[in-house]
């Protein structure tokens, strides 16, 4: 297990390319990916009251499990438990799962797990040493669908990945001379909850 420790930013599309040639990011090797998720609950949306998410990616070829534990998220600023396991097909692994289970969702018949929705996006990557921590810098552009519904994402990520998270909000606050930056407490998969809601209620 992992724990994330991140900072969320929204940022208009417009933006994304005057962030990316920031001088403290330009001189470091960019990484360019098309990421698609989908994400999976039960019809109750059980995992999502539970503030959980089980996702499967599709990442060059690969397919990667992901669950993530809830945790806090204040000022976008987030942390979270997450385990990842790679799979041979994008389909759900069950037996994986069941070591790291939430014991909140002990009961929970696991085979009524389906997908709910998806998110497709560009993401832009850069690694960083700043203020002596280690960052990845993530610029992601696309789309979460869910039905017939569907709503755009824009978002800055500043993970930690090793060193004080101070240098989150020293980077986030450098990047936000280029291009206006608002903190985003909503992840993608609430977003992706609130257009299946929608969906719902049509």
């Amino acid at each position: 297990m992992s724990h994330e420790t991140e900072l969320k930013l929204r940022l208009s599309p417009d933006d994304h390319d005057r962030i990316i040639a920031a001088p403290c990011l330009s001189c470091h090797p960019r990484v360019t990916l098309q990421l698609t998720n989908t994400y999976y609950d039960t019809p109750d949306h059980d995992l999502n009251n539970a503030r959980v998410a089980l996702r499967i990616r599709e990442k060059n070829g690969n397919y990667i499990q992901t669950l993530k534990t809830k945790g806090e998220s204040v000022g976008g600023l987030s942390r979270r438990g997450e385990w990842e396991w790679y799979l041979d097909e994008p389909q759900l692994d069950l037996q994986k799962l069941n070591d790291v289970w939430p014991e909140s969702l002990a009961n929970l018949d696991k085979t009524l797990l389906q997908p709910v929705f998806r998110t497709d996006f560009r993401r832009q990557m850069v690694d960083i040493i700043w203020e002596g921590a280690e960052i990845e810098v993530a610029l992601d552009l696309g789309d979460v669908i869910a039905g017939d519904k569907t709503s755009f994402i824009s978002e800055l990520e500043l993970e930690l990945k090793k060193g004080d998270e101070e240098a989150l909000f020293s980077l986030a606050k450098e990047l936000g001379t280029l291009a206006p930056l608002t903190p985003c407490d909503i992840s993608k998969a609430e977003q992706g909850y609130r257009l299946a809601d929608e969906n719902c209620d049509k």
